[in-house]
C-alpha cells in the first residue's frame, strides 16, 4: 500500500443510529479509540481515524455496526451485463471450509468466466520480500498483507511506515499478473472475495480492485435467497495452483513461504496476531529499532 493521501479514507463502517444505544462497546473493543465519538446519542465514526478492523463490529451486540462493502453494486452490475472476473483470498478455505469450490460453481452460475485463487498471488508477494530481503538488507522489515495493520502505522506510528515492506499485498499482486499475463480479461472489472472490510481502502489507495465483496456479505446474500451452495458443482480455480502460500493467511503462513528461500528465517522472526497484541506491539516497536533489538521480518495479522 502507498502512503496515505490528503483526500478522506473510505468509509467501511456503517453505524444504524436507530440500534445504537450508545453503550460504547464498540469503542472499548476499539483498538485505536479515537476514531469513535460517543458524545451524542449515537456512538459514530469519524473514518479518517478508523483503521477499519471491524472490532466494533464483533462488539456491538445491538447490531447497530455493519461492514461496508461492494456486494450490492456487484450484483446490480452483473445484472447489466458488466464483464466481471473474480479473485478470492485463501482464507475462504476457513470461511466456506466444505463448500468453497462450490462457491466457485455459484460465481460461475453468475457469469464470472475466471476466479483467480489469490493463493498464487501471495506466492508472488513473498518472492518481492525475499528480493527485497536479500538485496537491501533492512535491519526490519514489516510484513503488509493486512491494511488494518497499514492504516494504524500510518494514521497512529508514521515512524515505522519506512519499516513497511515495500510490495504489493497478494491481491494487488495477483491483479497486476491478471493484468499482464491474462490480456483476454483487460476489459473485465475485478472482484475481490475478502474476509477483511479494510480492503476496500488498499484498493482506493493502489488503483487496483473495482469491488470489495467480504464473506459475511456472500453469506448474508445466499442465506436471504436460500441459496444452498452445494446445489452448484465444484470448480476449481482457472490459474496455476500455489504451493506453501496456501497458508499464507494462516498465523505462520508467511514465514513458511520464505523458508523456502531463506530458511534460516525463522530464527530471526516475529510471528504476532490478534488485535490485542499486535497493536501493544507496534506501539513499542520503534524503541526496539532504536535498540537494535528487533527481529528482521515482523510477520503479524
Amino acid at each position: 500500500m502507498e502512503l496515505l493521501s490528503k483526500t478522506k479514507l473510505a468509509k467501511v463502517i456503517h453505524v444504524n443510529s436507530d440500534e445504537c444505544v450508545n453503550c460504547h462497546a464498540c469503542i472499548a473493543a476499539c483498538p485505536v479509540k479515537f476514531c469513535n465519538d460517543g458524545s451524542g446519542d449515537t456512538v459514530m465514526v469519524n473514518e479518517d481515524m478508523c483503521i477499519a478492523c471491524g472490532q466494533c463490529i464483533k462488539a456491538c451486540s445491538h447490531k447497530a455496526r455493519s461492514i461496508i462493502d461492494d456486494f450490492n453494486l456487484f450484483i446490480n452490475d452483473l445484472n447489466n451485463n458488466t464483464k466481471i472476473i473474480c479473485i478470492v483470498a485463501p482464507s475462504v478455505v476457513a470461511s466456506f471450509p466444505k463448500t468453497y469450490k462450490h462457491l466457485n460453481g455459484w460465481l460461475k452460475s453468475l457469469g464470472i468466466p475466471f476466479i483467480y485463487d489469490v493463493s498464487f498471488g501471495a506466492e508472488l508477494t513473498v518472492k518481492s520480500y525475499v528480493d527485497y530481503l536479500q538485496q537491501k538488507s533492512p535491519n526490519t522489515l514489516i510484513a503488509q498483507p493486512c491494511p488494518s495493520i497499514v492504516s494504524y502505522i500510518q494514521i497512529y506510528k508514521p515512524e515505522l511506515i519506512e519499516h513497511l515492506a515495500p510490495a504489493d499485498s497478494p491481491m494487488v499482486h495477483s491483479m497486476k499478473m491478471i493484468q499482464e499475463f491474462y490480456p483476454e480479461y483487460s476489459d473485465y472489472k475485478i472482484a475481490a472475495l475478502s474476509p477483511c472490510a479494510a480492503k476496500k481502502r488498499e484498493f482506493e489507495e493502489t488503483g487496483y480492485g473495482d469491488y470489495l465483496l467480504t464473506f459475511q456479505s456472500i453469506n448474508n446474500y445466499l442465506e436471504k435467497n436460500n441459496i444452498q451452495l452445494n446445489d452448484f458443482p465444484e470448480h476449481n480455480y482457472d490459474n496455476p495452483k500455489a504451493e506453501r502460500a496456501v497458508n499464507f493467511s494462516t498465523p505462520g503462513g508467511l514465514l513458511k513461504t520464505i523458508e523456502r528461500w531463506i530458511p534460516d528465517i525463522g530464527d530471526n522472526s516475529r510471528k504476532i496476531e490478534g488485535p490485542d497484541k499486535t497493536y501493544t506491539y507496534l506501539n513499542q516497536l520503534t524503541n526496539n529499532i532504536d535498540k537494535g533489538i528487533a527481529p528482521l521480518l515482523i510477520d503479524c495479522l
